[in-house]
């Protein structure tokens, strides 16, 4: 069994405990899945995934114990941008991998496509102070972290690139002054509010 979670509007958290969520009334999306369409509901892999509802009283998160033959992983960033562009929508489509061969932070916004009506015996309310412990703070961080510590391995002056893209971004929005002279590897950004200065290697 694979655990994952799902936000319900607090007025339906009674009757999604007690009969279940009906794939026919609680789908969101129809993707093709393994050359057959399918209706999906859409879960998450960590409940903080999605903060607003997490944070909310307006909802209440369940988790739901599936089957992994009924699951799917899919990015959903993709599916987000491939709404208004079709080459990226190709791209979504070819994110959905069974849940069984995903890796945590394979993708920035990952959500569970699940497949089937969930049963009663599948749901139980998330208690955020006990239950399953969750392993990391969700998952668009712990993309970020990994992809960071994966070009971290590739190239050894990529904290140095890192910062030079913050600062000049900052320097264009007119909050840092940026002071560089030709040969010279290192270019100094002073903020304007503080005056303190920071220096970085050129990229």
């Amino acid at each position: 069994m694979v655990e994952v979670y799902y936000y319900v509007p607090q007025d339906k958290v009674r009757d999604s405990i007690e009969c279940g969520l009906k794939l026919s009334q609680w789908y969101e999306k129809e993707v093709q899945i393994e050359f057959e369409n399918k209706k999906c509901l859409c879960a998450l892999l960590n409940p903080r995934d999605d903060m607003d509802k997490y944070k909310s009283p307006d909802y209440k998160c369940l988790r739901l114990e599936l089957y992994p033959e009924y699951c799917y992983v899919a990015d959903k960033s993709l599916y987000e941008l491939g709404l208004q562009h079709d080459e990226v929508m190709k791209l979504y489509m070819d994110s959905i991998i069974p849940i069984k061969d995903y890796i945590f932070g394979m993708y920035r916004l990952p959500e569970c496509l699940v497949t089937t009506t969930v049963i009663p015996e599948q749901i139980s309310l998330l208690d955020k102070g006990l239950g399953s412990p969750i392993l990391f703070n969700n998952s668009e961080e712990l993309y970020i972290n990994n992809l960071i510590e994966d070009f971290r391995q590739k190239y050894d002056d990529l904290n140095d690139r890192l910062l030079f893209g913050f600062f000049k971004g900052r320097a264009t929005e007119g909050e840092m002054e940026m002071i560089e002279k030709d040969g010279n590897r290192f270019v100094a950004f002073i903020d304007k509010k503080t005056d303190r200065a920071f220096t970085v290697k050129k990229p």
